[in-house]
């Protein structure tokens, strides 16, 4: 067991990835992981030389190893869990939280806070932080729900500021995104409302009444 989390740690640093793609949250762990870990090493000397008190080494082994695990937990929520509703406001923090760490409110408030009761056909994909210039860890969340939380959250946005747009060719490339099929000659379809955010690392949000679906892409 020794010689595995060594070569996983060291020789071959798995843990990197973790820290890099969510610096915002894996930083932390990973030095609470490290200390617990140089911990056990202090415990157990202590301990051999009392010759008792071997539950309380197990206690700070047990600690290492959960510390050490939850380094890797944020990542695989973040590449994960893409139809799992219930999980969605823990992988909404994760990507907010931990890839834009003190920046996450700007994003906090493109994503909705919670699932609407009436949720279908959901779809949240997430990206981590990348060591690459010019790149966005983007986000992809669509479900389908009724028209009152599509009321909600065209109020919602309008409140922000955001403004309504019915530029078709941006809406196509928006649509593609998401990986709908669109002819290149579409038009935004009557009653869809349409906000696109910024050109800069693109964002934009689509509240399509005809279809019932929610989308934003941040």
């Amino acid at each position: 067991m020794n010689n595995i989390v060594l070569t996983l740690h060291i020789v071959f640093p798995v843990w990197l990835l973790a820290v890099v793609s969510l610096p915002g949250i894996t930083s932390v762990l990973l030095i609470v992981a490290v200390i617990l870990c140089l911990l056990v090493g202090v415990v157990s000397k202590i301990i051999t030389r009392l010759d008792r008190l071997k539950p309380v080494l197990y206690v700070f082994r047990g600690l290492a190893i959960a510390a050490m695990i939850a380094v890797y937990v944020p990542l695989m929520i973040l590449v994960g869990f893409k139809q799992t509703k219930l999980l969605y406001p823990v992988k909404r923090a994760v990507y907010t939280h931990g890839v834009y760490g003190e920046n996450h409110a700007y994003y906090d408030r493109l994503l909705p806070d919670t699932l609407p009761k009436g949720c279908g056909h959901y779809t949240f994909r997430t990206q981590g932080s990348m060591v690459a210039q010019d790149y966005h860890p983007t986000s992809w969340l669509s479900f389908t729900t009724d028209k009152a939380a599509l009321d909600a959250y065209a109020v919602f946005y309008d409140r922000q500021g955001h403004s309504r747009i019915t530029d078709a060719g941006k809406y196509r490339w928006v649509m593609r995104m998401f990986n709908m099929d669109i002819a290149d000659d579409a038009e935004i379809p009557e009653g869809t409302v349409f906000y696109y955010i910024s050109d800069y690392y693109p964002k934009a949000i689509v509240l399509d009444y005809a279809e019932g679906r929610f989308m934003v892409m941040t």
